[in-house]
């Protein structure tokens, strides 16, 4: 019961994305770049249109900027991939049951929190790492929009993703799962920097944007989790926003 669940999802995706596209190693790097066009394009439109926080020329300008760099990257990736043939994934045939889905899913997304959460502290916490590489980030001022996120030097985009992406390839999770993951670490982090409090977003689990808000206006390093709230709340770096708590 458990296999069978998630066959057909896995079979849709192997006809229609192909077994090549799991056989390249850096699979989640579309899968990332997807979620950030469709999110970004959505967030923009409340953005410029409903809350007319930018303009669509700023919009427009950073949106493109950070969407060259990803697609070029995760091109350039593929490309040499295909041309050396460095290493090729096993791509299984079955799905992975539900039970695994979930779990692996889970344990990928704790795991994922805890490394990003203790880079981020090494960003606020050594004085050099600030400087050379998170300056960057912080160079963007509240309130944060939804192309905050990936305004980052190239060292912590590196580091961040190998954080994230690390561990499931090197247990050998299903590529299902590792897709899943992406998708919902991504998604987390652009909801973290979007600038808005979402009524049903569950902040008990997920870093809420205001607490986001929060991290980038104050000198004191507050609010380090960007994938889940459990960080902050362990590791004594949590502040209450009052954004949340008005509501």
């Amino acid at each position: 019961m458990n296999h069978t669940a998630l066959q057909p999802i896995w079979d849709w995706m192997l006809r229609n994305l192909g077994v090549g596209f799991f056989e390249f190693p850096l699979y989640f790097l579309p899968v990332v770049v997807a979620v950030v066009l469709v999110t970004g394009v959505v967030y923009s439109i409340f953005d410029v249109v409903v809350y007319q926080r930018i303009s669509a020329k700023a919009a427009t300008k950073l949106g493109l900027r950070i969407m060259s760099t990803y697609v070029g990257a995760a091109v350039a990736f593929f490309v040499l991939h295909r041309i050396f043939h460095p290493w090729i994934n096993e791509v299984p045939t079955a799905a992975p049951t539900l039970i695994a889905f979930v779990t692996q899913l889970g344990c990928f997304m704790v795991i994922g929190e805890f490394l990003t959460y203790w880079w981020h502290r090494l960003e606020h916490g050594n004085r050099f790492v600030f400087q050379k590489v998170h300056y960057l980030h912080h160079r963007v001022q509240s309130p944060l929009t939804i192309w905050t996120n990936f305004v980052v030097h190239p060292v912590e985009g590196l580091m961040v993703m190998l954080c994230l992406y690390v561990p499931p390839l090197v247990f050998g999770a299903h590529p299902m799962i590792v897709v899943a993951y992406a998708v919902a670490n991504t998604t987390a982090m652009v909801i973290t920097h979007s600038g808005y409090d979402m009524t049903f977003y569950p902040r008990w689990l997920l870093p809420a944007a205001s607490g986001h808000e929060l991290h980038h206006s104050e000198k004191r390093p507050t609010n380090l989790s960007v994938v889940m709230t459990y960080g902050d709340k362990l590791f004594g770096t949590y502040k209450r926003p009052a954004a949340v708590m008005q509501s």
